[in-house]
């Protein structure tokens, strides 16, 4: 494990200590789409003011950056590969949907963990795109959600369930088949 985005062990019910962590996340994330995408990407100014904006301003579009770095390992159950099974929380969806219809969102992988439970992935990791309206149309079609049990009484604003999609249908802006070829 690298210190780029490394997955740091921490409690995923700290919501807070995850938006610190992703504001690292996403000046790292600037930082790679110049150098290797070549994207004129920064992050949104507004954040200044208000940290529930979207994240960034990239090729000029209001984006967001999702960062994921364990597999959804049971995937399958929803007929979804774990390696390629990205998460998308359904109260961004709702939020996005009514504030913002034409954000691009960005998912960066990089599986630093591939093994739980029994369960074991090849490594996945890399950049990849879809527009927002691509992604609310796969979800108004029936993209499968999973409802997180341990968070049905959360009061700390953790998303309650997600849904589920299959990375290879967004647009791939960098993949790397191994972490040696990894950002």
């Amino acid at each position: 494990m690298n210190d780029r985005n490394a997955a740091v062990p921490h409690n995923t019910e700290d919501k807070g200590w995850w938006l610190r962590h992703g504001e690292v996340l996403e000046t790292r994330f600037v930082e790679l789409s110049k150098a290797k995408l070549r994207l004129d990407a920064r992050i949104n100014p507004e954040k200044k003011n208000d940290s529930t904006v979207p994240d960034l301003i990239v090729e000029g579009v209001l984006a967001d950056l999702k960062t994921q770095n364990t597999p959804f390992f049971t995937a399958g159950r929803y007929g979804i590969d774990p390696r390629y099974a990205v998460t998308f929380n359904r109260k961004d969806y709702e939020r996005y949907k009514r504030l913002y219809p034409l954000i691009v969102i960005y998912f960066w992988l990089d599986w630093t963990q591939t093994e739980w439970n029994g369960n074991k992935v090849d490594y996945l990791g890399g950049f990849f795109r879809l527009p927002f309206p691509v992604l609310a149309q796969m979800i108004d079609r029936g993209a499968p959600e999973h409802t997180y049990k341990h968070r049905l009484g959360d009061t700390a604003g953790n998303a309650k369930s997600s849904f589920i999609f299959d990375v290879r249908s967004f647009e791939p802006l960098f993949v790397a088949e191994s972490r040696e070829a990894a950002f």
